[in-house]
Parts: structure tokens; C-alpha cells; sequence
């Protein structure tokens, strides 16, 4: 066999076995609906999957679960029992997508807020049934984390003295030879500024000459050592990007933000109250989140490679991060890609450009992946071996209105 027929016979594999895992749900639910476990003198279906199955307690309870989630089940009497995710089966049945993606959709559901519209409900199933065909379980479950964020919007209120002094700890021990070492516990805001200050520092320094060979934590470690110094050094001076000091985007109304009620987007991502927006204000330049209100220039043309400030900002507000499929990177990891290359024509412009993370700013220039634009945002076209029909796809972790 060849390498595209190795990898056809790999995906077809693949959704054989999520098909037959399908049926195995099926089949449970059918046995539930008889209630032959008791009948067997079981316990319950679980229980009897367990015996039959040769499996853990742990997965023959998940079998179940999945089941009385996707599958149509019947009574004794003959009475229909819708299932809570009848959109999940029906893909489920067709072999896209497997268990872990099943498990993802239901834990997810599960952590809805009570009451929540059906329309709001369906509305997340299709979007997380959307996701499960296009990503990996763990994409799933971080979109299903932003979905609960905006259906319970409010969450547990804190309480007046966990607002008067956040809850922070810090523990250092020095050892022989002059090391130190801890652990500490961050509250919200004070960990946002952590972020902020260590992440751009972060990114990998690899020269033409020499690659940078240091792992993720040995450059964050060199990240805090630079923030020390510059604190040490000179109190004034803060983090800059692209030039500027550490600057707060947020996604809010501006009766929110005056009032500290409702909720907010920091860089487009995280989920923070907007009393909590406010707060961080205080020591950074904030950036309002209408596009054009102080009349930035968006569009330079093609006279310049450089991405300006007032481009990148905006970019970052329609973007909110990497916008490859399925990436969670931040914006402040991520460059400005030009979709119509520099060289060949394309301006330095908003319509023009896509916020990509380094490892898939290099995928898409060195495989099949395809970045086009439409509609005003960018969409991703999968080499034929992945789809054969080549669909576009869309990062549904920055923006979950985006339907196509």
C-alpha cells in the first residue's frame, strides 16, 4: 500500500470502530429499555455490560451513560424515551465522531446552568456536535468550557471580603547552593497580570544560526528572571507589546464597565466579571472595543510588511487568538499572517491578514493547509487526506456565533 491509500485505511478504521461503538450503545440502551439486568439478577445494565464486557465499573458506567444520552430508548410498555442528545447520536451513528468526543458533549451539558432555554440547549449541541466532527475531544471540551462561561454568565458572586482581600499564597524554600523553590496560588486578576507579564517573554529566540533549545518551562523560568530585573531595576517601566505597555482588551459595554455589572472578555478569551475589568484598568491603557472609535487607520496598503499597533489591535478583536482550527493560543502568542502573501501583492491590511500561533503559522506555509477569507474572517482549507472534500473550517473556540 502507498502512504494516501495508509492513511484512508487508517481513517476508515477509525470510523468503523466509532460505528460499531455506536451500536454497542444500542444495543445497552436496548437492554435498559427490557430491564434485563434485573431480570439476569444484576444490579443494573452497568453492572451487566461489566460481566459480559470483561471491563472496568468506571467505563461500563460511561457506556451506559452514553447510551441513555444518544439513543432512543423503549420502555416496557412500549413508551419512547427521547434521549438528551439526539443530535450527538445521529453523528455518532455515522461513525465521526467516537467516545471521547461523546463524553466530552455530555459532561459539558451536564454542567449547564438550571433553567436554560431549549433553544439555548439545542443551539450548544449543534455547536459542540460541530466542533466533535472537525477536532479532538480536548477542543471539544475547552469550547464546552467557553459555552457554560456565557450561559451562566454570573457564576458564584464572591463575597465581600474575597472582593476586600483576594485569597493569594506564596511559599518559597531555599535550598543548598542559593535556590529557591515554592508553590503559590493566584486569585483571578493577579494571575491575568502574571500572564501577561511573563508570556510575551516566553516565546521561543531561535536565530538563523541556532535554534532555541530551551523547553516551555526553562523559558518561562528565564521569563520571570527578566521580569524581576526589570522590576528591581526600574519601578516605572512595564511589559510592552509591539511598543507599548501592557494594555487591557476587553469585550464589554461601556454601562458595565462604568457600573461593574455583567461580564467581559479579556484579550478576547478568559471570562471576567466587569468589576474585575474595571479594577485592572487601573494600572493599563484599556483599548476600547469598537473598531474605528478613535479613527485608527486599518488599512496601509501594501507599502509596508510591518503590521502597525492600530491594525494588530483590531486584528486581535476580531481574531481573539490563534485562528487555526481548534488552537486556544492567546493573541500575544501569535503573529500577523498575510493570507495573500506581501511578496506577491497582498496589503497589510485587516482584510488581508489572520492571527496565527508560530507552529501553525508554519504549517500553513509548509503543507496543504489553505487560509482563505471569507465573510470578513478567516477560514482554513484541511489537505484532501484529512477531507476529501476539503471543507472549511473555522476556530469555534474564539467564536461560537460563527455558523459556516
Amino acid at each position: 500500500m502507498g502512504e494516501e491509500e495508509l492513511l484512508a485505511a487508517l481513517g476508515e478504521i477509525e470510523q468503523r470502530r466509532r460505528a460499531d461503538y455506536a451500536r454497542e450503545l444500542a444495543v445497552l440502551a436496548e437492554l435498559d429499555g427490557r430491564n434485563t439486568a434485573a431480570r439476569k439478577g444484576y444490579r443494573d445494565v452497568a453492572a451487566l455490560a461489566r460481566e459480559v464486557l470483561r471491563i472496568n465499573p468506571h467505563d461500563a458506567r460511561q457506556r451506559v451513560a452514553h447510551a441513555q444520552a444518544v439513543v432512543v430508548r423503549y420502555g416496557p410498555t412500549g413508551v419512547p424515551l427521547e434521549p438528551e442528545l439526539p443530535e450527538v447520536g445521529q453523528v455518532a451513528a455515522d461513525g465521526a465522531i467516537g467516545p471521547e468526543h461523546i463524553e466530552s458533549i455530555r459532561a459539558t451539558v451536564a454542567r449547564f446552568p438550571q433553567p436554560v432555554s431549549l433553544p439555548d440547549r439545542e443551539h450548544a449541541e449543534a455547536l459542540l456536535t460541530k466542533a466533535a466532527r472537525e477536532h479532538e475531544p480536548h477542543t471539544v471540551t475547552a469550547l464546552g468550557r467557553e459555552i457554560v462561561a456565557r450561559l451562566d454568565q454570573d457564576g458564584n458572586p464572591p463575597t465581600e471580603d474575597q472582593l476586600a482581600r483576594p485569597e493569594r499564597f506564596l511559599d518559597w524554600r531555599t535550598t543548598r547552593g542559593g535556590r529557591l523553590h515554592g508553590t503559590f496560588d493566584l486569585d483571578t486578576e493577579t494571575a491575568a497580570l502574571l500572564t501577561g507579564l511573563i508570556e510575551p517573554r516566553a516565546r521561543p529566540h531561535s536565530t538563523t544560526e541556532e535554534p532555541d533549545r530551551r523547553n516551555k518551562y526553562q523559558r518561562q523560568g528565564d521569563a520571570f528572571a527578566e521580569v524581576l530585573r526589570v522590576a528591581a531595576g526600574c519601578p516605572e517601566e512595564g511589559p510592552t507589546e509591539a511598543g507599548e505597555p501592557f494594555t487591557v482588551m476587553v469585550s464589554v459595554t461601556l454601562e458595565d464597565l462604568k457600573h461593574g455589572t455583567g461580564y467581559g472578555l479579556l484579550h478576547g478569551q478568559e471570562s471576567y466579571s466587569a468589576a474585575q475589568i474595571r479594577r485592572m484598568a487601573c494600572d493599563s491603557y484599556v483599548v476600547p472595543a469598537v473598531l474605528g472609535s478613535r479613527g485608527e487607520i486599518l488599512d496601509i496598503g501594501q507599502k509596508r510588511r510591518t503590521v502597525p499597533l492600530a491594525i494588530r489591535r483590531a486584528l486581535i478583536l476580531r481574531d481573539k487568538g490563534c485562528s487555526f482550527p481548534g488552537c486556544r493560543r492567546k493573541p500575544k502568542q501569535c503573529d500577523a499572517h498575510h493570507v495573500l502573501e506581501w511578496a506577491n501583492g497582498g496589503p497589510t491590511a485587516l482584510h488581508n491578514l489572520a492571527l496565527l500561533c508560530w507552529f501553525h503559522h508554519n504549517l500553513v506555509h509548509h503543507t496543504e493547509w489553505q487560509v482563505r477569507m471569507r465573510n470578513g474572517l478567516p477560514e482554513f482549507l484541511p489537505p484532501s487526506f484529512l477531507d476529501p472534500e476539503r471543507r472549511p473550517r473555522r476556530n469555534l473556540l474564539h467564536r461560537q456565533g460563527t455558523a459556516a
